[in-house]
């Protein structure tokens, strides 16, 4: 007669599950633990990040204070220097007052939405730059579908959908087409997600402002991605029809071409240019947007009179603020003729009036998220 005793099927269960719930229990306080490194990783950023925006708003300010010592104004009459008969020109008439024969006044979200919102890793979106509907639309509900898109729920401020459906409408006439919105407005929770996933890949490898810097290479930091503006948009092609087409990288294509020379003129720039990119000719900036990525295709928003100033200057955004703090009254000419006059003056940061011509036919109005409140008067 056998002794061996049958193993009770109800007790091995019972100990199976009591490991599994330990597990499980590991599992939850390790994900509790990442979570709470995540989110201090995080705070420190935009600790750091406020640091560095105070820091540079301190420089501003010193900056300005210089400046206007050195360029006080006699109180005599004189005339604007003379521009070019031919091409684009850009006066410094810096030295000269706006005459402001008339007021117009402006809120802080019409400012806010102007144009010139300065972000990137040094300058994180303003605490009160929110957006929702009425100023969200669906590119693609808004345009007909006329504007391609990956799907219905990409997104942008209206007058941007505005724009960017002329500027499409535009090179169809041309004869260039297919082209798709990739990506549009990019809520914080969205890039907090995308940031935390990129974070992710080298917890095992950094930790600290190492870690941060690395996952700065490709993703950017909660708050301070140009997304946020509802003004950017990655673009691309695409034709279900054409897999050739589809396999081009954009900017070998000649939609990207035609885009390039003419979407200034639809208030567009290419928003991260690099060396040789998105042009052969294209001079480096990365050490002023804080992107060195040859593929990021993305085209900002700023409206006509300061899309056209900076093609004429040759700026990328972050240079064109800084050229307004040294030069803060320009005159923009093409062919010999007035098109814009445009002026900085410190504030924004509320409801505000400012000062306008008598000639100015329209005006865009916006902060630059350095303290500067930017005026282009078109004439």
């Amino acid at each position: 007669m056998s002794n061996t005793k049958k193993a009770d099927p109800y007790r091995r269960l019972l100990k199976w599950t009591i490991i599994l719930l330990v597990l499980l229990a590991l599992l939850a306080t390790a994900y509790v633990l990442m979570d709470k490194y995540q989110q201090g990783e995080r705070d420190r950023a935009a600790l750091r990040i406020e640091e560095e925006n105070q820091a540079l708003i301190e420089d501003y300010n010193q900056r300005l204070a210089a400046f206007r010592e050195s360029h006080q104004t006699t109180g005599e009459v004189r005339a604007w220097p003379a521009p070019k008969e031919s091409g684009w020109d850009v006066l410094d008439v810096s030295d000269f007052p706006v005459a402001a024969e008339k007021e117009a006044a402006v809120t802080r979200e019409e400012l806010l939405l102007g144009g010139l919102l300065l972000v990137n890793r040094w300058h994180a979106m303003p605490a009160d730059f929110t957006l929702a509907e009425p100023q969200l639309k669906s590119i693609g509900t808004e345009t007909s579908f006329r504007v391609g898109v990956t799907n219905r729920e990409v997104q942008l401020l209206a007058p941007v959908i505005t724009a960017l459906d002329a500027m499409i409408g535009a090179a169809k006439e041309a004869g260039f087409e297919s082209y798709i919105v990739r990506q549009g407005y990019r809520t914080a929770q969205e890039q907090t997600a995308l940031w935390d996933q990129e974070v992710a890949l080298y917890t095992d490898r950094y930790a600290g402002d190492t870690l941060i810097e690395r996952a700065r290479q490709r993703v950017a930091f909660p708050g301070t991605s140009d997304y946020h503006t509802g003004m950017s948009v990655f673009m691309d092609v695409y034709n279900r029809n054409d897999s050739a087409l589809n396999a081009m990288a954009f900017q070998t294509t000649e939609q990207a071409r035609w885009l390039n020379e003419h979407s200034p003129e639809y208030g567009f720039i290419f928003r991260f240019p690099t060396q040789g990119y998105p042009m052969p000719d294209t001079v480096d900036k990365s050490h002023k947007t804080g992107i060195d990525l040859s593929n990021m295709d993305v085209y900002r928003y700023v409206s006509v009179p300061h899309a056209m100033t900076m093609k004429a200057l040759g700026f990328c955004l972050e240079e064109y603020i800084d050229y307004l703090i040294a030069h803060p009254h320009i005159a923009v000419y093409q062919d010999g003729e007035l098109k814009y006059e445009i002026y900085r003056v410190a504030g924004g940061n509320g409801d505000t009036q400012i000062g306008l011509t008598s000639g100015a036919r329209e005006y865009v109005a916006s902060t630059d998220n350095m303290n500067g409140l930017v005026v282009a008067m078109v004439y």
